[in-house]
């Protein structure tokens, strides 16, 4: 088994300057070999900066000349496909940026791509690797049966501009589907959503309830056109509730878990204004790291690639389980009320 992992990375762009770049460079066991952009001023710059010397402009020569162990694709949505379909087909193991294509019939046919190459493909749901969300899931798990799941997202912005080639929804809801999905631990029976067109061409808010087959329950608002950015979700059982805190107008990461006191307790203004024990955890501490790309995933879920690539064990996110969050939002979409 080889010591270092050489990785290459498609798309030189701002996902890859602020969040991927600086993980791969950090970690141990990853040798960044090479970088690859349409545009060359943008692979120089960040060939510069991170010291890679081995710099292309077409990600088939790329994948022709080096001898790669892995690659991270980082690649417009309406774009990934392709890229990501080339580096299977070359015989190099990938991971891909949400969303696994701009449907779940193109992340099926990666799904099928992947086990017919026999080249393992991630896909970077970073929600899922935020050491917090580890943390509380674990605990939750340990703590109570859950018996729901809730989920936030919303931000300020026109997506009919922003999100002209591809429906929001899968493009980047698709971190709160997956994640809903992901601590309920079941894959979605039932689903009812409505939508709404504020201010837009374009269906821009969405609220959501779902049944998932283990009897979980589940909630997930998103909405382009409110006051600011919140992204949480909340995890209950009869025995704890978990809020956790991943930015409210800016950027967060913390959660508190509330421990059942075992009293039935519906109203303070009948039983008095009780406290019940509340536990705190600062994610960023858990983290070491107030780094953005640090405490919310993206270091993480690369050390989970190149570690999966090195031991041969399978990703938090592999693309079969990723093509089922892309089923599940088309599915919150099409069920409409």
């Amino acid at each position: 088994m080889p010591q270092k992992a050489k990785i290459g990375v498609i798309g030189c762009g701002s996902m890859a300057n602020s969040c991927h770049l600086p993980s791969l460079s950090e970690i141990e066991n990853c040798e960044l070999t090479a970088l690859c952009d349409l545009i060359e001023e943008k692979v120089n710059k960040a060939g510069e900066r991170f010291n890679v010397n081995k710099r292309y402009t077409s990600h088939l020569q790329m994948l022709a000349q080096e001898n790669l162990d892995g690659v991270v694709c980082l690649v417009e949505p309406d774009r990934m496909y392709r890229v990501v379909y080339d580096c299977l087909n070359a015989g190099v193991h990938a991971m891909m940026e949400k969303p696994a294509g701009i449907n779940a019939y193109q992340a099926d046919s990666l799904a099928r791509t992947s086990e017919k190459t026999g080249k393992m493909l991630a896909v970077a749901m970073n929600r899922r690797h935020i050491p917090l969300v580890q943390l509380v899931m674990k605990k939750m798990r340990e703590l109570t049966p859950i018996n729901q799941v809730d989920g936030v997202f919303i931000k300020s912005s026109d997506i009919a501009d922003s999100w002209h080639y591809m429906n929001a929804y899968v493009s980047d809801i698709i971190h709160a589907v997956d994640l809903v999905r992901y601590l309920a631990g079941s894959e979605p029976e039932k689903v009812a959503t409505v939508t709404a067109c504020n201010d837009s061409p374009v269906d821009n808010a969405w609220s959501s309830v779902i049944r998932f087959a283990n009897g979980v329950t589940g909630t997930l608002k998103a909405n382009y056109r409110t006051g600011g950015r919140v992204h949480s979700f909340e995890i209950h059982g009869p025995k704890a509730s978990a809020f956790i805190n991943l930015g409210f107008g800016s950027v967060a990461c913390n959660a508190t878990i509330l421990h059942a006191s075992g009293e039935s307790i519906y109203s303070l203004a009948a039983a008095g204004v009780q406290g019940p024990n509340r536990e705190k955890i600062d994610g960023m501490a858990l983290a070491g790291s107030n780094q953005y790309y640090q405490h919310s995933g993206f270091k993480q879920e690369n050390m989970d690639f190149i570690n999966a690539i090195l031991t041969g064990r399978e990703p938090l996110c592999p693309i079969a389980d990723a093509a089922k969050s892309m089923h599940m939002a088309e599915m919150m979409l099409e069920n409409t009320i």
